[in-house]
């Protein structure tokens, strides 16, 4: 696991998000969740489509809360 903010973007392989399952805004690591925040191990801006490679669902294996319908 990486230390805090102790990634660049380079090196996180910082990319847009192909799938946005597995965007930022699904990632347990950004903070805020909005359209543009931060990261716990990536420094810099985050924007919340896109990605990288230390990305971990928020909560469940999609990150995201059903509704029952």
């Amino acid at each position: 696991m990486p230390k805090v903010q102790g990634l660049s973007k380079a090196e996180a392989n910082y990319r847009k998000a192909e799938d946005p399952k597995v965007s930022c805004h699904d990632c347990k690591f950004m903070f805020p969740r909005l359209a543009i925040g931060g990261c716990r191990f990536v420094r810099g801006v985050i924007h919340a489509d896109d990605t990288c490679d230390e990305f971990k669902p928020r909560g469940g294996a999609s990150g995201r809360t059903e509704t029952p319908g």
